[in-house]
This record gives C-alpha cells, sequence and structure tokens, in this order.
C-alpha cells in the first residue's frame, strides 16, 4: 500500500513526464517546453537563494540555458539518476519551487540525496513540508529507496527545522561540500530510513 501523503496523477498535460498531487500542490517532472516557466521562476528568486544555493553564471537565468538543464532532467529521470520534481499550486501554472532527488546508489546502497528551494513569496505556508512529504513517500513506495540524504547550510535554521520536522537525523557534517555564493561552504547532514517515514507527522 502507497504511503500517505501523495497520489500519482491520473491525469498530465504534453509538458509533464510524471505528476503527482499532495493536498494543495502538483510536483511534475517537466520537459524542455517549459523552460521559459523555469527561467521566470530563477530570475524572480535569484537574490533570495543566492546565499543558500550552488554558485551560478549568468548564462544560467537565460531560457536557452534553462532548456538545457530541463533536457538534461528528463533525459536523467528516464536514466533513474534524478528525479526532478517542480512544484505548483493546484489550478496553477506557476512555478513556486522545487524538490530534486539524486545522487542514486542502488544495489546495497539503495540511497539517494534531496535538494530543494521555494519561491520567495511562498515561504512560512507549509509547502515545501508538504512537498517533501509527499516526494518522499513516492521516492520510498516507487523506487525502494532504503536512505535518503540531506545537506544544510548551518546557518539555515529554516530548512534545518524543516527537515527535522519530517524526521531527519543529524549525522554530521559534510567539510567544504558545495560552492555556494563565490566560495565552497561546510554543510551540515542529516538522513531519513524508510522505516522514518511511517512515523512522520
Amino acid at each position: 500500500m502507497p504511503r500517505p501523503g501523495y497520489e500519482v496523477a491520473s491525469g498530465r498535460s504534453r509538458s509533464e513526464m510524471l505528476a503527482l498531487e499532495t493536498d494543495n500542490l502538483r510536483l511534475s517532472v517537466l520537459r524542455k517546453s517549459e523552460a521559459a516557466r523555469a527561467c521566470e521562476y530563477f530570475i524572480n528568486n535569484r537574490d533570495f537563494h543566492k546565499a543558500f544555493a550552488q554558485t551560478h553564471t549568468d548564462d544560467y537565468f537565460t531560457v536557452s540555458m534553462q532548456k538545457k538543464y530541463l533536457a538534461f532532467d528528463c533525459d536523467s529521470f528516464l536514466e533513474g539518476s534524478l528525479i526532478p520534481l517542480w512544484i505548483t499550486l493546484k489550478g496553477s501554472d506557476r512555478l513556486i519551487g522545487r524538490v530534486s532527488f539524486f545522487n542514486f546508489a542502488y544495489g546495497g546502497m539503495m540511497c539517494c540525496s534531496v535538494g530543494y528551494h521555494l519561491d520567495k513569496d511562498h515561504t512560512g505556508k507549509g509547502y515545501m513540508t508538504e512537498a517533501l512529504r509527499g516526494a518522499l513517500a513516492f521516492v520510498f513506495d516507487e523506487y525502494k529507496i532504503h536512505r535518503v540524504e540531506v545537506f544544510i547550510l548551518p546557518e539555515n535554521e529554516r530548512s534545518k527545522n524543516l527537515v527535522k520536522r519530517l524526521g531527519f537525523h543529524y549525522e554530521g557534517q559534510r567539510i567544504s561540500y558545495m560552492h555556494i555564493n563565490g566560495r565552497y561552504r561546510d554543510h551540515d547532514a542529516f538522513y531519513l530510513l524508510e522505516d522514518d517515514i511511517k512515523v512522520m507527522p
């Protein structure tokens, strides 16, 4: 029986390779035809995300580059190495965030990592909690993953509180883990096991 928190959408548009639904949200793997929407999202949130997102050059914020990223997303999704879920409110086409699962290791490990970001005008409303809860349930159900990891900057208290609410456990630090806002930064590491999701609030 599927874990609670999501449903696979019964229908999807031409722009979607996969669509999940939660109470208030739709989570979609988007095709490259939606590059303009992705570009608008990143431009609108460039300053807001800067302190916590990996370093990007100016060409990242162009439709042509986002088309390449979305094409990569789709190819990687089909290969089983990436699940790139864009978030919209039900009934709206505006992208308000993204949850991505990556670094998949199968066989004896059955683990992956998760990353996420949200639109500046939609924080503090519970949307990312809802999106992550549903997306995690989907990944544990459909990909039979045993462990999901997340890495967060030490000063990002809001993000750390989010994963703790969802049952993630603190594990330690990843030293010089990712290039953020101009330099490599240490990150706090958290993990969630498949059995943990059964008691997620």
